[in-house]
């Protein structure tokens, strides 16, 4: 379980866009996709690039400095030759956008 984080409005994410948010004490990459809300750790395990600042394309994120692309839904490298990065639940009420980050973040 986790607590529920504002990040931003859902007018600053046209579809198709993301970028990195604080919540609590953790960066997270935001990105809306079709309308939907999806959140994962921002830093990239190769390097620590800014997923956020990366390229969003059919539910997937390309890492701006060496392209590892992930899923923004579950995380993982599509061709699992990479590591991962950690996903958080998000949801949209009244116009704002929430990210559940674990109780000690």
């Amino acid at each position: 379980m986790g607590r529920w984080v504002k990040v931003g409005q859902v007018a600053e994410f046209p579809p198709g866009s993301g970028r990195t948010v604080v919540a609590g004490e953790r960066r997270i990459a935001l990105f809306n996709d079709g309308g939907e809300f999806f959140a994962i750790d921002d830093g990239c395990p190769h390097q620590g690039a800014s997923l956020g600042e990366g390229l969003l394309h059919g539910g997937r994120v390309v890492c701006p400095l060496h392209s590892w692309v992930f899923d923004v839904r579950t995380g993982r490298c599509p061709n699992e030759t990479h590591e991962g990065v950690l996903t958080y639940p998000a949801r949209c009420t009244d116009g704002t956008i929430e990210v559940q980050i674990p109780i000690d973040a």
